[in-house]
């Protein structure tokens, strides 16, 4: 099986390997907000694209498709007609294309849909960095399109919105239109390093950590050194590879000067990794290119941690290998304090490649990375084992250390939990794309589940089934076959853990 690019990354637990856990088990890496509409307008329904990259709300009925152009990631929402869109795509710049490159680009494609593209007029920046125009063409199957796209390039990165409706309806649609593209979110926390050039295609195959403790999608023929408790580096002799970490640090109050111990002062993760690495001969001449400061991460971190700072940075460089490759890199680095500023511990997960290849592998890394798994059974007796520590070490401090050993089991158990929900949801949503099913709820009849697929559609309770093009996933609106009623689908984490889970 060929495995496609899943770039996402997600939030972390607290101590030990939890933390880096949960930092793949929840979208994103890095990706910016392009709407700041956090609530939907009257008629608007919230949905979650199917690899949880995009939050956006539209009308009810409408549907929204996550896609991938090139190295962008793209987000279609459109009526049931498919005739009113909006479209959203970002990435990375392709090098020396500004907003009329791009544009140019974008119009290619429109134009292999429709030979009868036609741009009315057009309004770009003096530097060049953003273009918007009007244009009108007639794609398959849904008529001819009036349609205004916005094209911008910041930096390395850019994006391009459009959004359209049938001619002659398109002026009246536009508010409705804006309000849908005004409200486009790129995930917190999306993979963040996209490439203009071509993916690659690699093989992917799941290793289990031989503790049973993790497991992760690596590619085929990849060696690991599997040292337990979710840590391991994988990777081939081409300078390729895939870490899980965590370094422990003391600080210099502690007074101790021994070969093989760190000694440092609390550091961020940017200034932890380059000290590390420095440290053990991994890396010479490191530069960062992009130093991501994750302060909402690092809240959620506060309200699990609490016996010191948490800091947590997302990190892209380059530098020098022990083998003078020239490489880069991507880092997701998490600093965890001590209350008492004896010592410190960093963790992390990182992807590095050759300098010139990197960008085509960012893709494939987003689905390693986005697979790693901690055991459930395992992660239940590490949690037993860390309360049964903190019982001893109740008996050997103060009560209030006491006090904090409970809260860490708690809530660590709390967040768990909490994460195992929300992937649980979002490997529905995804299996439900990638079988073409769609699940609806009849209030009429108790909440019983109809489910649609490429074939028809199943009353999941009774076995009862609707054969025909009326009833299949592409055509099929909700209505319930037996009684008068439109159906409810199940477009919400809510909806499926009442009805579905």
């Amino acid at each position: 099986m060929t495995v496609r690019a899943e770039r996402h990354l997600v939030p972390v637990l607290i101590t030990a390997v939890f933390a880096i856990a949960a930092v793949l088990l929840r979208p994103g890496i890095g990706a910016a907000q392009t709407g700041k509409g956090s609530q939907a307008a009257p008629g608007m329904q919230k949905v979650v694209t199917e690899k949880a990259t995009f939050v956006l709300y539209v009308p009810r009925g409408w549907k929204a498709v996550e896609g991938t152009e090139g190295a962008a990631r793209t987000v279609r929402a459109s009526d049931t007609s498919g005739r009113s869109a909006v479209f959203f795509s970002t990435g990375a710049a392709p090098q020396g294309e500004n907003a009329a490159a791009l544009a140019k680009r974008a119009n290619a494609g429109l134009g292999r849909q429709a030979g009868d593209l036609a741009i009315r007029s057009a309004f770009s920046s003096r530097d060049g960095s953003a273009l918007v125009y009007d244009g009108v063409y007639t794609p398959p199957k849904r008529g001819k399109t009036e349609f205004r796209t916005w094209v911008s390039r910041k930096g390395d990165d850019f994006t391009l919105s459009r959004i359209e409706a049938p001619a002659g309806q398109f002026e009246a649609m536009k508010p409705m239109l804006l309000t849908v593209l005004s409200n486009i979110r790129v995930t917190k926390g999306s993979f963040a390093i996209q490439a203009a050039a071509a993916p690659v295609e690699v093989q992917l195959v799941t290793h289990r950590l031989r503790d049973g403790s993790a497991s992760f999608l690596m590619p085929q023929g990849w060696q690991c050194q599997d040292t337990g408790k979710g840590l391991f580096a994988a990777g081939d002799p081409g300078g390729y590879s895939f870490l899980s970490g965590n370094v422990e640090v003391l600080t210099p109050q502690m007074r101790v000067n021994q070969p093989g111990i760190l000694v440092s002062p609390y550091l961020a993760p940017g200034q932890a990794w380059q000290f590390i690495t420095a440290r053990y001969g991994l890396a010479s001449n490191m530069r960062f290119e992009k130093v991501i400061p994750r302060a909402d991460m690092a809240r959620q971190m506060g309200q699990v941690y609490t016996v010191g700072p948490v800091t947590v940075e997302e990190l892209v460089y380059t530098f020098t290998s022990r083998e003078g490759r020239p490489t880069k890199g991507y880092t997701y680095g998490i600093s965890f304090g001590s209350r008492l500023g004896t010592n410190w511990s960093f963790r992390h997960l990182t992807v590095t490649a050759p300098a010139d290849r990197f960008g085509a592998w960012a893709g494939t890394f987003g689905s390693m990375m986005g697979s790693y798994r901690i055991n459930e059974r395992w992660a239940q007796e590490y949690v037993a084992q860390g309360a049964r520590r903190l019982r001893e070490m109740q008996q050997q401090t103060s009560a209030m250390v006491a006090r904090n050993a409970q809260e860490i089991r708690q809530m660590m158990q709390a967040a768990y939990d909490e994460r195992q929900r929300s992937m649980d949801y979002i490997d529905y949503q995804r299996t439900s794309y990638i079988r073409g099913q769609q699940d609806w709820i009849s209030s009429m009849e108790g909440g019983a589940v109809y489910r649609s697929d490429s074939w028809g559609t199943k009353n999941t309770t009774t076995g009862e089934y609707w054969e025909g093009k009326a009833y299949d996933y592409y055509r099929f609106q909700g209505q319930n076959p037996k009684y008068n009623e439109q159906m409810q689908p199940v477009d919400s984490r809510a909806l499926w853990e009442r009805h579905i889970r």
